[in-house]
């Protein structure tokens, strides 16, 4: 027999048709290249009995017998009942297996076991043992152009297109070593993985109808039921696993501001005309953002719902005009950040002094007070109890009440802790104001189009237009940036200062 009539289908599933060995047979059949055909058993060429049914039934057409191996059927009403009993007891069988994996990998994720088939990037995945379950542990050699990515994103601001062309051009290889390197899809895949702060979800998704071609399949096999595609699940269905995390979750939350600001920033939302203040400006009167809106007397910015005007939810809000509130907007920013000191008293108009308030740290001594007060009231009801003063059920009832009491305080002494970790941590970041400021002060001598759009969208949160002012909300940097974003090396995390201020002239 020729090596070339051998048609195996190896990691194929037998409930599908579309398996490339059998295709190969059923057009070389069709095409009278040989008379007979040897099956192992009718469960080898299908798993679904109608399949069966349909490719021996197309065999038979061409000529062509089939003869299974493990048992020799005939014509004969009991030898075609024999066939027909296996090929229903093949489709029960694989239900069954599949029935008996589905839940068993529901009870291991339900009981905090990894149980992926393959390990996300940065991970490598460790099979279970006798001893031991399935695990997933860091590659720390992917782990660190995971990081690299989330600094990018997170410090540099640089879109998913950004990073896949600095990816290519330091030639990191991916996992499978693609000749084509990265894509920007697989970027924003990682971005956007809560794997990477530690926690996973199974059962996340579900088999649904694809409802568009895929590559060469075109809509033809894009039947009803042909599962072809995902979609997710009510998330009341997925189950956690926790793994280990690369990045911490407050640089994960900050990935997906920063990834929701690039959707929104994205140059194919304009390419005719240039608008400087792009996705910053914000509608004071609905809260929408305004976009940009040409006319023959230059380019406006106007709410997203200003038009049609007729309509019953048409926003009244104040539209202006890009020249004017682009040059304003431009020169207060550039005086702020030339001056670190104006910057500072900027911050703490907004947000008030820094020190340490006296008046809550004399509360944290009265709480302690209260504390320790609390404590010996518990001791003496327990001396009470058994001094048979006072009955189990009184020293239940007082006991609770007393408790209570202590949580609410110590809930209060945590949220002044808190509060004094927060004022310091804003004392220590104004001191990097200027190490800041300097480190944007070339970009404000005759910046470039670009240059200026990337220093306001580096320091300016939003800038709220209302019917008699401009209000820029700022998020300043407390750190030296680089604002090359092709060349952009980020080696640490920038904390941030948020502040407010009123645009003169408005």
């Amino acid at each position: 027999m020729s090596p070339s009539h051998v048609f195996v289908d190896e990691r194929r599933s037998g409930a599908h048709l579309d398996r490339p060995g059998l295709d190969r047979l059923r057009d070389l059949a069709s095409e009278g290249a040989f008379e007979a055909v040897l099956i192992a058993s009718p469960d080898r060429l299908a798993r679904h009995y109608a399949y069966q049914v349909l490719v021996l039934e197309e065999l038979q057409r061409t000529g062509c017998e089939a003869v299974f191996l493990n048992h020799a059927f005939g014509e004969t009403p009991e030898e075609r009942m024999l066939l027909q009993i296996q090929g229903v007891f093949a489709e029960y069988e694989r239900a069954l297996i599949k029935e008996r994996s589905r839940r068993g990998r529901l009870f291991a994720a339900r009981q905090g076991r990894v149980n992926w088939s393959h390990a996300p990037y940065g991970y490598r995945l460790v099979r279970k043992t006798e001893s031991t379950p399935q695990k997933l542990v860091v590659d720390e050699t992917e782990a660190e152009v995971v990081r690299q990515i989330f600094r990018w994103c997170v410090e540099g601001g640089l879109s998913c297109y950004a990073m896949e062309k600095l990816l290519r051009e330091q030639g990191v290889p991916t996992r499978k070593g693609r000749a084509l390197g990265w894509y920007q899809s697989t970027v924003g895949d990682i971005l956007r993985d809560t794997v990477y702060k530690g926690l996973g979800y199974y059962n996340r998704t579900k088999r649904v109808d694809a409802k568009k071609p895929v590559g060469g399949t075109g809509f033809k096999d894009l039947r009803p039921g042909n599962l072809r595609s995902h979609a997710d699940r009510p998330k009341e269905e997925w189950i956690p696993v926790k793994v280990p995390a690369i990045v911490d979750p407050e640089t994960w939350e900050l990935a997906q501001e920063q990834l929701k600001k690039n959707r929104e920033r994205a140059r194919r939302n304009n390419t005719k005309h240039h608008y400087l203040l792009r996705s910053l400006l914000v509608c004071g009167e609905c809260g929408k953002r305004m976009i940009g809106w040409w006319t023959k007397n230059g380019g406006r910015y106007v709410c997203a719902d200003r038009y049609p005007r007729h309509e019953p939810w048409a926003c009244d809000g104040r539209s202006v005009m890009a020249r004017e509130v682009e040059g304003s907007i431009w020169g207060y920013v550039r005086e702020l950040l030339s001056d670190p000191e104006l910057l500072k008293t900027r911050y703490e108009e907004g947000r008030g002094d820094p020190a340490v308030d006296d008046g809550e740290e004399r509360e944290k001594e009265r709480i302690g007070r209260k504390l320790k007060a609390l404590d010996r009231e518990v001791g003496r009801l327990i001396d009470a109890y058994q001094a048979e003063v006072i009955d189990l059920a009184d020293l239940k009832e007082r006991r609770e009440r007393i408790e209570e009491h202590g949580r609410m305080l110590k809930r209060r002494l945590t949220e002044i802790r808190e509060k004094r970790a927060e004022r310091e941590q804003e004392v220590r970041l104004l001191r990097g104001l200027e190490q800041f400021s300097e480190s944007v002060a070339g970009a404000l001598e005759k910046p470039s189009f670009e240059t200026r759009q990337q220093v306001l969208r580096l320091v300016v949160d939003r800038i709220v237009v209302e019917e008699e002012r401009v209000v820029v909300h700022h998020v300043v940097p407390t750190g030296p940036v680089g604002l090359q974003t092709r060349h952009l090396r980020v080696t640490g995390r920038n904390p941030n200062l948020r502040c407010i201020g009123d645009v003169d002239g408005w």
